[in-house]
C-alpha cells in the first residue's frame, strides 16, 4: 500500500528544531480533516509558535504519512518534550492510545521516564469528566487552554526534569495533575474575548475541492464569534462548562476578518460558536461580508434568531442549507430541557429559510430523553412529517440517541438500555421511510452507550480503555469488557453507577 503523499498547506510554519528551548507536538487523535475544522488547533499551533523559543508541529491519527510523524518535518511524536492533544469526542480515546503506542511512548504515565515527553489532553471531553483517562495523562487541562498554553510552555522550559515540571504544572489554576490527588480543580475561562490573541494567518491544506482532507466546512477562515451559550439546555455540554458566554464585539470581529482575508487565502469565513443567533449584531456582520464579496457559512442558528434579512444575506453568501435544532417534537420536553423554542417558531424558521432560497434544511432530535414518552416520539415524527410536507426543500433529521454528559444539569439521568434505543429508533426510521425528500440520519446506539459510559465513568475504565484499544471498532470494546471483567456498554442506566461518589466532583 502506497504512503500518502507529503500534505501542502499555506500558513503552515516549520522552525530549526535545534534553535529552540521546547518542542511541542500538537495531536489530533482522528482524521486530519477533522483535526483541521477544529478551532483549537489553530488556536494553539498560532499562539505556541509566535514564541521564538517554541516549536510546535502537528500529527493526526488518520489521512496523513504516519500518526507517529509530524506533518511539517516528520518530527517523530517522541523527541517533542510535550505532546498536547484535544479530545472533542469520547470514542477518540482509542486513536489517542494508538498514537502513544505507535509513537513508542509509554501508554500508562507511570511507566515514563524522563527521556519521554509530558503527556496533555484538553477539550470538552475531559473538562467535562477527566477520571476514566487518568492512567494515561500526566496533567490535564480544565477549561479553555489558550488561557495557560504560554504558562506551560514557560514552566516546561524553566524546569531541569520532566517530574520537575509536572509538580510545578500541578500548582496552576485550571491544571489537574492526577498523581497529586487534589480535592479540587478549578476550571478556567477567559473573560474577555476581545483580550485574547487570535490566529489570522491560519493554516489551510493545498488541496481540490472536495477532497477527502478538505476541512469540514470547506476551505475557509475559522472567526471565533462567541464562546459559551447564555441557554444552558439540561443535556448541553457546552452550556455548563463554557459558562459565562462571552462575545467578540463587531469591531474586533471586523477587524479579524480583514487580517484573516488578508493573510489566510481563501475568500470564505465559518462563524464558530454557541447560539451564534444571540450576537447583537450577528444580522449587521454577516450581510457587512456579504458586501466586501466574502462568501459566509454558520454552521447552525437558534431557530428562534432567524430573520428574513439574516437569511437573506446569507444566501447571497452562498449558503444553501439552514441547520437548527428543535431536539423533540413534543414542546413538553424542549420546556423541561429548558431549550425555550415554541412550535411556531421552528415552522417559522424553515418558512422563511425557504422563502430566501435555501434549498435544504438539516434538524437535529434526541430521542431517550428523561420524562421521555411514546406521546413525545410521535410529537417528534409529526414534526418531521409536517416539515416535509409543507416544504419543498431537501430535508435531513438526524436523530439520536441522549447521552448524560458529566458537569450538566442532566449527568445523573440514566439512558436506555440498548435495546430499547433500538427499537425507538427503528421505529422512527419505519414511520418516516416514505417521506418524500426526506432522509433520516442516526447515531448507532452502541457509540451512544460507549460515548455516556466515558461520560460519567470512573477510573476503573482505564483498563476497559487500554485493552479496547488493541482492538479497535465496537468489537474491541466488548471484547475489553470480557476480558477485565468491566462493565462499560450498560454503566449508563446501572443504578449503582455513581454508587461509590461522583467522579468529576472535585471539579469547580
Amino acid at each position: 500500500m502506497l504512503a500518502p503523499r507529503p500534505l501542502r498547506e499555506y500558513n503552515s510554519i516549520l522552525k530549526n528544531s535545534s534553535r529552540v528551548d521546547v518542542l511541542f507536538g500538537y495531536c489530533y487523535p482522528s482524521t486530519y480533516r477533522a483535526g483541521m475544522t477544529g478551532l483549537a488547533l489553530q488556536i494553539l499551533y498560532s499562539a505556541l509558535n509566535s514564541r521564538d523559543d517554541t516549536s510546535c508541529e502537528r500529527y493526526f491519527r488518520h489521512q496523513t504519512q504516519s500518526p507517529a510523524l509530524s506533518v511539517e518535518s516528520n518530527r517523530p511524536l517522541r523527541d517533542n518534550h510535550i505532546i498536547g492533544f484535544t479530545l472533542t469526542y469520547e470514542e477518540d480515546i482509542l486513536n489517542l492510545i494508538q498514537m502513544l503506542v505507535i509513537g513508542k511512548i509509554p501508554v500508562l504515565a507511570e511507566d515514563r521516564t524522563d527521556n519521554d515527553p509530558i503527556v496533555i489532553i484538553g477539550g470538552p471531553v475531559v473538562s467535562s469528566n477527566p477520571e476514566p483517562y487518568v492512567d494515561f495523562v500526566d496533567a490535564f487541562v480544565i477549561g479553555e487552554g489558550d488561557l495557560v498554553i504560554h504558562n506551560i510552555i514557560d514552566i516546561v522550559k524553566a524546569t531541569d526534569s520532566r517530574y520537575g515540571s509536572i509538580a510545578a504544572l500541578a500548582e496552576m489554576d485550571g491544571l489537574y495533575v492526577p498523581t497529586t490527588k487534589p480535592s479540587s480543580v478549578s476550571h478556567i475561562t477567559i473573560p474577555d474575548l476581545d483580550a485574547l490573541e487570535y490566529p489570522v494567518a491560519q493554516v489551510i491544506p493545498d488541496v481540490e475541492e472536495g477532497s477527502k482532507l478538505e476541512p469540514v466546512f470547506g476551505k475557509s477562515f475559522l472567526l471565533e464569534v462567541t464562546r459559551g451559550c447564555g441557554h444552558s439546555c439540561k443535556f448541553c455540554l457546552v452550556g455548563h462548562i463554557c459558562q459565562p458566554r462571552r462575545t467578540r464585539s463587531l469591531e474586533r470581529l471586523q477587524d479579524l476578518v480583514k487580517q484573516g482575508i488578508e493573510q489566510t487565502p481563501v475568500n470564505k469565513v465559518s462563524l464558530i460558536g454557541s447560539s451564534l443567533g444571540d450576537l447583537d449584531r450577528l444580522e449587521e456582520l454577516v450581510c457587512w461580508m456579504v458586501a466586501k464579496g466574502v462568501d459566509v457559512s454558520v454552521p447552525s442558528l437558534r431557530a428562534d434568531s432567524i430573520s428574513k434579512d439574516l437569511l437573506d444575506c446569507l444566501v447571497k453568501s452562498g449558503q444553501r442549507t439552514l441547520t437548527i435544532a428543535p431536539e423533540t417534537g413534543s414542546s413538553k420536553l424542549r420546556k423541561s430541557m429548558g431549550k425555550g423554542l415554541t412550535d411556531s417558531d421552528i415552522e417559522m424558521a424553515v418558512k422563511t429559510a425557504e422563502s430566501v432560497g435555501y434549498n435544504s434544511l438539516k434538524l437535529y432530535f434526541i430521542i431517550g430523553l428523561p420524562g421521555e414518552t411514546e406521546e413525545d416520539i410521535h410529537s417528534t415524527v409529526k414534526m418531521i412529517q409536517n416539515i416535509a410536507k409543507n416544504s419543498t426543500m431537501k430535508i435531513t433529521a438526524s436523530v439520536n440517541p441522549f447521552v448524560p454528559k458529566a458537569r450538566t444539569r442532566w449527568e445523573l439521568e440514566p439512558q436506555l438500555e440498548l435495546d430499547a434505543l433500538r427499537t425507538t429508533l427503528r421505529n422512527i426510521e419505519d414511520q418516516l421511510k416514505n417521506v418524500p425528500r426526506l432522509t433520516i440520519e442516526t447515531l448507532d446506539p452502541r457509540s451512544a452507550r460507549i460515548q455516556a459510559a466515558l461520560s460519567i465513568g470512573n477510573r476503573s475504565l482505564g483498563k476497559v480503555i487500554r485493552t479496547a484499544a488493541t482492538y479497535g471498532g465496537y468489537g474491541g470494546w466488548r471484547r475489553a469488557e470480557k476480558e477485565t471483567g468491566i462493565s462499560l456498554l450498560s454503566l449508563a442506566s446501572d443504578p449503582e453507577r455513581f454508587s461509590k461518589g461522583i467522579p468529576w466532583a472535585y471539579l469547580k
